[in-house]
């Protein structure tokens, strides 16, 4: 009797076994394909995956994300919800199944996804795309009392300064200019907490800048040269605002420091040092200027317009 016993676990653990290996087996030549970006063949592989008697739910999350790249957004949304089921907490589930609510428009079952990633890892990823859902959404009062509780709570503050970074967005400007406001309510309120915070002063600065408020630009930008005097950014930007308010003499001051810092290589410091030296009526260093930056940057989208330009000063020059 015990013989028969034994043979009957071992022919038991026979049957367990090979059932995983069947999962595993058709699960891995998924993943695989899909590496491989047979997407076709890997949902053939993960539907099959699924059909086994020991199947394991996470699979599920597989066949959403291969519905996904096929463009079957509806089809990945019903396993993306069968994945969830089991795992609610899956912070890459959430935000696919987010996102594909927002590419189809649905922007209050986008914000109550993104608001569940957020509520699983607060991080700028998270908080950027839920502000889009909710600016989408015309729900922006909840965006508000995701700011406050940042302000309020353990988590990193640069996320408030992320939102603040969306509301600036040109997209967003262009419908409903309080958006600058809202942005700059948040800088000032970082800037509470860390006032000589480089990033939140030069934020602020490009921001009143925007809504031609060039006292508190010049003001906010100096702030963030005192931190970082070598700063080519916030050197070009008091240039800038002292371009707009036709004081040529400091623009070209505070635009040569950018050029000589400016590390990046930016076409747009040479061609911003080049106009102010033809507003000051130093032609000659205009045009020098100019031809450089024609030279030095093989590509960029403004070129055929300087090239103009330049022709044009020179046949004036003449």
């Amino acid at each position: 009797m015990k013989g028969l016993y034994t043979e009957k676990i071992k022919t038991f653990i026979k049957k367990v076994r090979k059932g995983m290996s069947t999962f595993d087996a058709y699960f891995t030549k998924g993943v695989e394909l899909y590496n491989k970006k047979k997407y076709e063949l890997a949902l053939e592989f993960f539907t099959t995956a699924l059909s086994q008697s020991n199947a394991q739910s996470y699979a599920n999350y597989n066949l959403a994300l291969t519905y996904q790249q096929l463009h079957k957004e509806n089809e990945a949304l019903e396993f993306y919800m069968k994945f969830l089921s089991d795992y609610p907490k899956d912070y890459s589930g959430l935000f696919n199944t987010a996102q594909i609510y927002y590419n189809q428009n649905d922007y209050e079952n986008a914000s109550k996804y993104f608001f569940k990633c957020f509520e699983v890892n607060p991080c700028e990823e998270s908080v950027r795309k839920l502000t889009k859902a909710y600016i989408q959404d015309e729900n922006v009062d909840e965006i508000f009392t995701i700011i406050d509780y940042i302000f309020n709570s353990d988590n990193d503050k640069r996320l408030a300064y992320v939102i603040a970074q969306v509301f600036e967005s040109k997209k967003y400007l262009m419908s409903d200019m309080t958006f600058i406001q809202n942005a700059i309510n948040i800088y000032l309120r970082l800037l509470n907490l860390e006032p000589e915070n480089y990033e939140y002063l030069y934020a602020a600065s490009v921001a009143y800048s925007k809504m031609g408020d060039w006292t508190n630009s010049i003001e906010y930008g100096q702030k963030a040269l005192s931190v970082n005097p070598k700063s080519c950014d916030a050197n070009s930007q008091v240039g800038l605002v002292y371009y707009c308010l036709d004081d040529i003499d400091n623009c070209i001051k505070y635009y040569e420091k950018a050029f000589k810092y400016n590390k990046k290589n930016d076409y747009k410091i040479y061609t911003n040092l080049a106009y102010a030296y033809e507003k000051a009526d130093r032609t000659d260093e205009a045009i020098e200027l100019f031809k450089q930056t024609i030279i030095k940057f093989s590509d960029f989208p403004s070129k055929e317009e300087i090239k103009n330009h330049l022709r044009q000063i020179i046949k004036n020059n003449n």
